[in-house]
């Protein structure tokens, strides 16, 4: 008997999700929104359709009814809205304490009455010292444990109000900042998430405290911060400065590494707005070569997305089967690749070398697997 593997594209554990692409948006204007004009316009940009789409709300600011204008717009894409949910003005024990329960029970009633899937992310990035509710924020009173009990607060007014058409998401910043702060200590709880991201960026030099760092650089500490929480990951906000490097490369190195040892990530949502002075030049379109790398990237994970094979099981006809301690590969088609095993935690155990498959059945020697595995095809251009 053959021992049968789960194969998946290796895009993150336990679910096989297809790679998506989103973005806040940007647009003209110092406020820019995700306007039916502007989402249509990255989407001009990028030559392809936008997944998912972001948007940020305050509270006490923006209610239900201003967020459902670009819920809407999202709807009608055919695309998610993720909300950046912001609870400016409140510190994490003024939520636990009900000081803004008003409000969010309100929002969650009109959520409910939407009745379209939304993804909401409230108090992202907590392990800085930017937001009234981070953990690094001096004398704001947050730690890990009340910062933790303020999102589970949030959570239990929705689910007292019935409402079921949210995906949460649980955000750390790609690296901590302030007294206290830590990447994951502030997690909620499995039963309270059902994705977790990170934020990152690249300053380059474009600031006379910040110099260039690769995508590893940027995100590597938190994604493996992240392995022993098994949920879904997605990178929430990205972007790269042009000042101290390539930033084209930088877009293009990031996808490589979507493909190999960053395989949990499932989606990639870029921060397209280029600000003022105290900040950066986030926008895609600073030059026609990052478009183009973004681009290409795309095409890549499209790709490999197309490539998957059917999963393992006990017919002749799987594409992965482990037999005398070797693995064998079906493939329908011609193809450059070379294969990769990850644990479900989305370490990268084991990749061969790169090779040329024909259409058939290939065997391939492969180290033995001592737990359940995800293979994937890792393809080449």
């Amino acid at each position: 008997m053959f021992k049968s593997l789960l194969f998946t594209l290796g895009i993150l554990p336990m679910t096989a999700l297809a790679f998506q692409v989103g973005a806040w948006v940007g647009g003209p204007g110092q406020y820019p929104q995700p306007t039916q004009e502007n989402v249509q316009a990255f989407q001009d940009l990028q030559g392809t359709h936008i997944d998912l789409i972001s948007y940020f709300a305050l509270f006490d600011v923006n209610d239900w009814n201003a967020t459902e204008e670009f819920a809407n717009v999202a709807k009608d894409n055919g695309s998610t809205l993720v909300v950046t949910w912001m609870a400016n003005g409140y510190n994490a024990q003024d939520l636990v304490d009900g000081k803004a329960d008003e409000y969010i029970r309100d929002y969650a009633k009109g959520v409910k009455g939407y009745g379209e899937e939304i993804w909401l992310r409230p108090l992202h990035e907590a392990n800085g010292d930017w937001y009234d509710w981070g953990v690094g924020k001096a004398g704001a009173g947050n730690t890990d444990a009340n910062v933790a009990e303020a999102f589970r607060h949030i959570v239990k007014i929705f689910k007292e109000e019935g409402v079921t058409n949210v995906k949460w998401v649980w955000t750390t910043n790609a690296s901590n900042a302030g007294k206290g702060s830590t990447l994951t200590g502030n997690y909620p709880g499995d039963e309270y998430v059902d994705y977790i991201s990170i934020d990152g960026y690249n300053w380059g030099k474009c600031q006379s405290w910040s110099s260039w760092q690769t995508f590893s650089q940027v995100f590597k500490k938190a994604y493996n911060a992240l392995a022993n929480i098994n949920k879904p990951l997605f990178i929430a906000e990205i972007s790269s400065s042009e000042l101290g490097g390539n930033k084209a490369e930088w877009i293009a190195d990031m996808f490589e590494h979507f493909a190999t040892d960053f395989s949990r990530v499932f989606a990639v949502m870029w921060f397209s707005q280029s600000k003022e002075d105290n900040e950066g030049d986030w926008a895609l379109n600073t030059s026609q070569a990052a478009v183009d790398a973004w681009k290409a990237g795309i095409a890549k994970m499209k790709a490999i997305d197309n490539t998957a094979l059917k999963p393992a099981g006990r017919a002749s006809n799987s594409s992965f089967r482990l037999q005398d301690g070797k693995l064998y590969m079906q493939t329908g088609k011609a193809l450059k690749a070379s294969v990769v095993q990850f644990d479900y935690q989305g370490r990268v155990l084991w990749q061969s070398p790169v090779q040329h498959f024909t259409a058939g059945v290939h065997a391939i020697d492969a180290p033995k697997a001592k737990a359940q595995s995800i293979y994937k095809l890792s393809v080449k251009r």
